[in-house]
């Protein structure tokens, strides 16, 4: 679901905050220096979690080398080696701090500054009052990520005391980023109070961003109360966009009742953009009622736009229910645009039932492009039948268009051989359907394509036919068409065809083929 999403994004961000970066600063790759090789060691001992052996080490490099690059380095990694040594929380709490008054500008400073803060709320909660501040300083340090962090270690007490903490934080902030945050940690909280400043922020907040980042919270809580407010913003609230927000939510709260709602906003709601959000809606609630409102609301919808919404609602789970209501948009639909969104969304429907109603649109429909769109379509469902389709229309329809693309289409059956493609060939009548089998005889590949196509050359007169197939050879791209090109390259009395199959021979590139053209550029300089 997509609050569900967004709020995992957040929640990783919040965690990727929260502990060292390890891609911050890194040891070289070929250390050459002492120091360097000194606090690689040290450092790969961090890497293997060896927290006393790091410890040791990191202490070394300190004391050792007080004046090299990594010392900063060193000094963080030791603050982090006693916290995982579980020293006393005071202890490592000064000395992240000794670090961060050292090295200000340090890579590691910000990781330095979040482990206070988680630190000093832990510090304050068991008792030591004076670590308190280092909570109240997020109001004031200029430093978003190290806010954050708090935030989440305030989620993650998940107190009454931390609700209050937050409320009052979203109160007071002017940081929309933590503002954001603070709206998806609170759906998290089960208490009344955290529901209740939702609400608020969903009905009152001036900021409509923070409002939207609320209706879905709300709709990710689920309940009655969640659903009440959702329509009430859905039925009420004057700006559009979050009427759309709270639609959407409602679908998060899983609520039997949101189908009727949706339905009777599809069929009378005045506001038609909200009436197509309402149709569009239903395909994020996966149940038979769904799938029946959409189907109702397709058959009685007087708007074309909340019909069309509600023909993608369907989608691959109407299945065989919705194709009754489909066929008859096809056939009895004035507006042509819905009709080719309803062929559309029966090509997505599987089975012999989808079928027949392509194939009645491809022998009955008056629209052109209904009927290609149809033609490719029954291609996709394959087989025996399938192919005797595409045969029989490619070499009988007198639509030239339509008879092209059923050669076309061919292509996408795997059990049309080249024999059968040569015969059809053999016994069209139109150009464009010859040339089409050409490019779908050439698409087969292999020494049987080179074979046919070499046979259409002898027996074909028409000098652009025979054209297109010395293309289709070098689209085989196989080495027993090289003979055949070279000879004609060195002998064809066409130019065009001549020149055609020396670009065809560059198109196939094995050696071989190299080999035909400079035997060629040899004949031509003698």
């Amino acid at each position: 679901m997509k609050s569900k999403i967004f709020r995992s994004m957040i929640i990783l961000g919040l965690l990727l905050a929260a502990v060292p970066s390890f891609a911050a600063k890194r040891p070289p790759e070929n250390p050459q220096e002492k120091d360097a090789i000194a606090y690689k060691q040290a450092y790969n001992l961090v890497l293997e979690e060896k927290w006393g052996d790091a410890l040791k080490a990191m202490d070394a490099v300190i004391r050792n080398f007080s004046a090299s690059a990594w010392v900063d380095d060193a000094r963080f990694w030791k603050c982090y080696s006693m916290e995982k040594l579980n020293e006393s929380l005071e202890t490592v709490f000064k000395c992240y701090q000794e670090f961060i008054n050292a090295y200000p500008k340090s890579d590691w400073a910000n990781d330095a500054r979040t482990n206070m803060v988680r630190i000093g709320r832990e510090l304050a909660g068991a008792g030591k009052p004076e670590y308190e501040t280092v909570v109240k300083s997020m109001e004031t340090d200029g430093d978003e990520d190290v806010k954050l962090a708090a935030l989440y270690a305030l989620q993650n007490m998940g107190d009454a005391e931390a609700l209050k903490t937050l409320t009052g934080l979203y109160d007071t902030s002017k940081s929309a980023k933590l503002k954001s945050q603070i709206v998806f940690m609170l759906q998290d909280f089960e208490e009344p109070e955290a529901f209740a400043k939702l609400r608020e922020i969903a009905l009152r907040d001036p900021d409509v961003k923070a409002r939207k980042n609320a209706l879905f919270a709300i709709g990710d809580k689920g309940g009655a109360e969640s659903v009440r407010v959702l329509k009430e913003v859905v039925k009420s609230d004057p700006d559009m966009d979050l009427r759309k927000s709270a639609l959407f939510a409602l679908a998060e709260t899983d609520d039997p009742s949101i189908v009727s709602f949706y339905t009777e906003l599809a069929l009378t709601d005045p506001d038609s953009q909200l009436a197509r959000n309402a149709a569009i809606a239903l395909q994020d609630v996966d149940t038979k009622e769904a799938r029946e409102a959409v189907l109702r609301i397709l058959k009685e919808a007087k708007d074309p736009e909340v019909r069309k919404m509600a023909l993608f609602a369907i989608g691959d789970e109407g299945g065989d229910e919705a194709l009754p209501a489909l066929r008859e948009i096809i056939f009895k639909e004035g507006d042509k645009e819905l009709s080719r969104a309803a062929l559309f969304q029966v090509a997505e429907v599987e089975g012999a039932g989808s079928l027949a109603v392509l194939k009645e649109v491809l022998r009955s429909s008056k629209d052109e492009e209904l009927r290609r769109n149809a033609l490719f379509a029954i291609a996709e469902h394959g087989g025996a039948d399938v192919k005797n389709i595409l045969l029989e229309t490619a070499l009988n329809n007198p639509d030239e268009k339509l008879a092209e693309s059923a050669a076309f289409a061919l292509q996408e059956l795997e059990d049309v051989g080249t024999d059968a493609l040569l015969d059809l060939m053999r016994k069209s009548k139109s150009e464009r359907v010859r040339r089409a089998v050409l490019m779908s005889i050439a698409d087969k590949k292999g020494a049987a394509s080179v074979g046919v196509l070499t046979q259409v050359l002898k027996d074909e007169k028409d000098p652009e036919t025979r054209r297109l197939a010395v293309f289709a050879l070098g689209e085989t791209e196989s080495d027993e068409a090289v003979p055949v090109l070279l000879a004609i390259a060195k002998t064809d009395k066409d130019t065009k065809i001549a020149t055609a199959a020396v670009t065809a021979l560059g198109e196939i590139g094995t050696p071989k083929a190299k080999a035909a053209l400079m035997e060629i550029l040899e004949k031509k300089e003698n």
